[in-house]
């Protein structure tokens, strides 16, 4: 581990004023849907990428997701609990300090012999340095009933579940109650009403995901979600988005937000698939990141013309991935020492 976080350079998280000398943590879920050999493989990456004297470079490419906080770098990732098998393992989340043995929460299921599914599974969807959100798949004895669900916790300690009113006020209760009414009601399969056990708006169940991952307005990068249940004769239910605006403080800054509009209605934004709520602006507003699925992550620089046509820089793992953290920094010397008793420096 020591030799892992010896790749990271030394950084400061918060960008008061705009700098060429910048870094991103670019944390990314894995869409690995071979899982029939053998242990999954790791499920999340992060990507270091510096912007330095006019140039982009992919510094590190990590597994699991780092984390910068004020106490250090931690290390969120999924365990896999049960049998290597097929649709086997159960996927649960943990955060720890980067230089600690992970330990996964949540409770393994064991599986019915009969069974070739699997009960629990669960997915980080956004990060940040002090929350994260993920999503869960439950199919339960592996039945035609399927479950989504949401739900956010505190990295620290992890097995704390947050009510929407704590992080962002009764308000945003008020607006995933009133869409998960609206949800319910333009469900196409039936009449929920008649229905029988369809589930109740819950607040505790909510998150944060990418707004590319659901049919909404492309217009911002993260969105907030819930879900609901019914039975399958009713169509299982689904994911819906709560209209309700996420502070800054929690998603993130976005520089120079007036340029970025500009620049994505050129001929080579929409040449390349760049779409509003999938990109961002260094902060010193030389270079322009995007996000996709194959490659996640493409770096074009800004001239004076506008976007360059080709991209500097492409970071790919080879597998379709979706973007769930992004983490600013000023970059403050090119290679950090390794310091093993001090939290701050790693």
């Amino acid at each position: 581990m020591r030799s892992l976080l010896c790749t990271l350079v030394t950084l400061s998280l918060f960008i008061p004023h705009a700098t060429a000398q910048a870094a991103v943590l670019i944390g990314l879920h894995i869409d690995d849907l071979d899982q029939a050999n053998g242990q999954p493989r790791p499920s999340y990456r992060t990507f270091l990428i510096t912007f330095r004297d006019g140039r982009a470079q992919l510094v590190a490419d990590l597994p699991d997701l780092i984390v910068p906080r004020k106490d250090g770098f931690w290390r969120v990732g999924t365990l896999h609990k049960g049998p290597t098998g097929k649709y086997q393992a159960q996927e649960f989340v943990y955060a720890t300090p980067a230089r600690s043995v992970p330990h996964a929460v949540g409770e393994y299921h064991p599986p019915n012999p009969d069974w070739s599914c699997s009960e629990t599974d669960q997915a980080t969807e956004f990060v940040n340095t002090d929350l994260l959100s993920v999503s869960y798949f439950t199919e339960p004895a592996c039945s035609l009933e399927v479950e989504y669900q949401h739900g956010t916790y505190k990295l620290d300690p992890l097995g704390k579940e947050l009510d929407i009113t704590s992080v962002l006020g009764t308000s945003a209760w008020d607006a995933e109650k009133k869409a998960d009414a609206q949800a319910k009601s333009d469900h196409a399969f039936s009449d929920l009403s008649n229905c029988e056990g369809v589930s109740r708006v819950d607040s505790w169940n909510w998150g944060i995901e990418r707004s590319s991952r659901l049919p909404r307005s492309e217009a911002k990068a993260w969105g907030l979600v819930s879900d609901y249940t019914s039975p399958h004769v009713c169509g299982d239910g689904g994911t819906y988005e709560i209209k309700f605006p996420i502070p800054e403080s929690l998603t993130g800054p976005t520089y120079r937000a007036n340029d970025l509009v500009l620049l994505l209605k050129s001929k080579v934004a929409k040449d390349n698939y760049i779409l509003p709520g999938e990109a961002l602006l260094t902060p010193a507003g030389d270079f322009l990141v995007a996000f996709g699925y194959s490659p996640p992550v493409k770096i074009f620089a800004i001239k004076q013309q506008g976007i360059e046509p080709k991209p500097v820089l492409s970071a790919s793992t080879n597998l379709e991935a979706n973007v769930v953290m992004v983490q600013w920094a000023r970059l403050l010397r090119r290679e950090a020492r390794c310091h093993p008793r001090r939290a701050g420096n790693v």
